[in-house]
């Protein structure tokens, strides 16, 4: 029979879920089976209420889910995974890439309008990848806040792992500018980004090579109904969805 994501997953996730586990008071409910519910919506994009029975109590599986947001067991899944990934690759020496992607949120109190959906409620998803598209930074703002606004948030949460004095990052245009390349140097960050025509007409036009794979990396993760489109109300919520998906996406290229 073939393995569920769950199951593939499993003997990773296990020791911090049970290093959290509760050992006072009404035992708890099983943590394989909640996983398993949890990744299950995050698979499917399918309302917690509508979560089929085999994995327990909407509400409870629910509730586990945003426990494990707010005291930080998400983030700790994914810098375990993302620590055994640079450990066992060599792709983050001296490149990477960084791009957004819009999605729609029609709930989300903490969207904005998109300017890629005739001004509705969007949001935007902030990645950083390396030479292979593995998913090493994440971060979401709303959908009306500039690409580049999240940069520096990004290039921080890689600021301690990367492989050498100086790393190349690859952007697009909305990322050309003076500004964040002097704050990208800082970090040890060379900022490549393409010619903004708008703001420098007197230059040649540079095209950063390879920008594709963050790209193709974002098509992978929109593989997650419930990252390609937010349903959800609360900023910390989705965070944990494409924490998850990035995870699992680490995971599979390890």
């Amino acid at each position: 029979m073939k393995e569920s994501l769950a199951e593939k997953i499993w003997p990773v996730v296990q020791p911090i879920l049970q290093k959290n586990k509760k050992y006072a008071g009404r035992p708890e409910f099983d943590i394989f089976r909640t996983l398993s519910g949890i990744l299950y919506v995050l698979e499917s994009g399918t309302k917690w209420r509508l979560l089929p029975s085999e994995y327990g109590k909407p509400s409870t599986i629910h509730g586990k889910f945003m426990r494990w947001v707010r005291s930080g067991i998400i983030d700790n899944i994914f810098e375990v995974i993302r620590s055994h990934y640079i450990e066992h690759s060599d792709s983050f020496k001296n490149w990477c890439a960084v791009d957004a992607s819009n999605s729609k949120a029609p709930y989300a109190r903490f969207g904005g309008k998109s300017s890629t959906d005739r001004g509705k409620r969007g949001i935007k998803k902030n990645i950083l990848v390396d030479i292979k598209g593995a998913p090493l930074a994440v971060s979401i703002s709303p959908g009306n806040q500039h690409d580049s606004k999240a940069l520096m948030s990004l290039l921080r949460q890689v600021e301690h792992i990367k492989q050498a004095s100086l790393v190349i990052v690859a952007a697009d245009s909305a990322y050309d500018s003076v500004n964040e390349r002097k704050k990208s140097a800082e970090l040890g960050f060379v900022l490549h980004a393409a010619t903004n025509k708008r703001r420098r007409k007197d230059i040649p036009v540079i095209k950063p090579k390879g920008r594709w794979r963050v790209e193709a990396t974002h098509s992978w993760l929109n593989n997650f109904r419930s990252v390609k489109i937010c349903y959800a109300k609360c900023q910390e919520a989705f965070l944990g969805f494409l924490l998850l998906a990035c995870s699992i996406q680490l995971f599979r290229m390890i």
